[in-house]
């Protein structure tokens, strides 16, 4: 199972980034704190700072220049500090290392991962949307079944024109389209996956095997060659303040979105979104009516940051993202922009 695991780098050895502003934190952070399981390190960053996604400053990270990662678990020890009036933390351990003259090696998947890696694990490697349905028309396809089938089963076999490699494909069929609120555009399809399929023989008409099924696997569903395991860097940073947008879809299909639900937003790589990208999410100012001097004003309430949201998925003309955190519940059309 694909664990995204974001790496830690301590600054020795390393050019501290520029700090653009103080790093404001927050009254109660503690001196010292013992990382336990289930911790993200976004958890443990908003323990410390009133803004958690500039946990990479207070780790005097810079990320053009990560080549060594250091990995967190439960058990290390974080210790506070000041290096040239800026905060920053140290890693300790309460960890007892038995020496012995063998190799020993710890799973990378007990490590801290930067946000809850089972809310993103399930649209890391699948299609989730098509920005061009040409793409779409000219990929491999599912042609055949044994018995003339139409819906597969774990273990059936099936045959696809359009093949290029052996290994693992994913079918994948036409969902909704996601629309801009604003421009009406069409930003793209998103994608029903169905499951994936082994190649047996790679042919003119290739066979495979049904191995998984998500919902359904059916004849002329197209097909997408399975990424390879990439462990993602999840490096939060803002965008510029000019980079705004708005929440036009949820993933799963609910009109209350809460946290750690994953939403579509109307922006991508044309508009110069990032994985990592840190929005804030803020609800349409309320229009109220005020009597002054007995003329009646309409009059705009201001507009309030209602949580935060980090982009883990890029297309072209939308991206996928996480809601890290809500004082209320995210509704489809709310804005996003830098946070606060």
């Amino acid at each position: 199972m694909l664990k995204p695991i974001i790496s830690l780098v301590l600054a020795l050895g390393l050019s501290a980034p520029a700090i653009a502003d103080t790093l404001q934190l927050r009254e109660d952070a503690p001196q010292r704190y013992v990382v336990k399981k289930g911790d993200t390190l976004w958890d443990i960053s908003g323990k410390y700072l009133k803004s958690p996604w500039k946990w990479p400053q207070l780790w005097r990270m810079n990320r053009a220049e990560i080549k060594n990662p250091h990995w967190i678990y439960p058990g290390d020890v974080l210790y506070l500090e000041y290096v040239d009036g800026q905060p920053r933390l140290r890693i300790g351990s309460n960890r007892t290392v038995k020496l012995s003259p063998q190799v020993r090696s710890t799973p990378l998947d007990e490590a801290i991962t930067m946000i809850p890696a089972k809310a993103i694990e399930p649209f890391l490697r699948r299609p989730l949307l098509v920005d061009d349905t040409a793409d779409y028309e000219r990929a491999p396809r599912l042609v055949a079944t044994q018995e003339n089938r139409v819906i597969l089963s774990t273990l059936d076999p099936a045959y696809a024109t359009g093949l290029t490699s052996g290994g693992t494909w994913q079918a994948y069929r036409l969902g909704r389209p996601v629309v801009d609120p604003d421009s009406k555009e069409l930003l793209g399809h998103e994608v029903i996956y169905g499951g994936d399929l082994q190649v047996r023989k790679l042919d003119a008409v290739s066979s495979l095997q049904v191995g998984k099924v998500n919902e359904e696997i059916l004849i002329g569903d197209r097909l997408a060659k399975k990424a390879e395991h990439e462990d993602l860097q999840y490096i939060p940073h803002e965008p510029p303040p000019e980079l705004q947008g708005k929440i036009v879809q949820s993933v799963s299909g609910v009109n209350e979105i809460g946290q750690l639900y994953s939403v579509v937003i109307n922006r991508g790589q044309r508009e110069g979104v990032e994985i990592g990208h840190v929005f804030g999410i803020y609800r349409a100012p309320k229009i109220i009516s005020v009597e002054n001097n007995g003329q009646k004003q309409q009059l705009a309430m201001p507009s309030e940051q209602l949580g935060d949201l980090i982009v883990y998925r890029v297309f072209q003309k939308a991206s996928y993202a996480l809601v890290l955190r809500s004082s209320q519940s995210v509704i489809v059309g709310d804005r996003i922009a830098a946070p606060q």
